[in-house]
């Protein structure tokens, strides 16, 4: 294709009506759809690798809560002075 495009651009650039051999739009074409298919995967290929990235550093980054067999107790909120009772001054 690149050596019919040469004679072409010549002749455009001498003000000459170039011919145009058959088949060449079609090459033009299938030659652009070509580059717009390889931008096209690389786009895709950028996305995947960027949230592959995201998804592998929050799930390591993930910090999980330490587990415990019985059920923990806060000795602030079981104090027996915290009873609504209490707070109220109520015997």
């Amino acid at each position: 294709m690149e050596q019919d495009l040469d004679p072409i651009l010549s002749a455009l650039a001498h003000d000459v009506s170039p011919s145009v051999p058959g088949g060449f739009m079609e090459g033009v074409w299938e030659r652009v759809g070509d580059m717009s298919a390889r931008r096209d995967r690389a786009m895709r290929s950028m996305l995947f690798a960027g949230l592959f990235a995201v998804g592998l550093g929050a799930g390591a980054l993930t910090v999980q809560a330490p587990v415990y067999a019985q059920e923990r107790t806060y000795p602030v909120f079981s104090d027996a002075r915290l009873s609504p009772a209490a707070l109220l001054h109520v015997d």
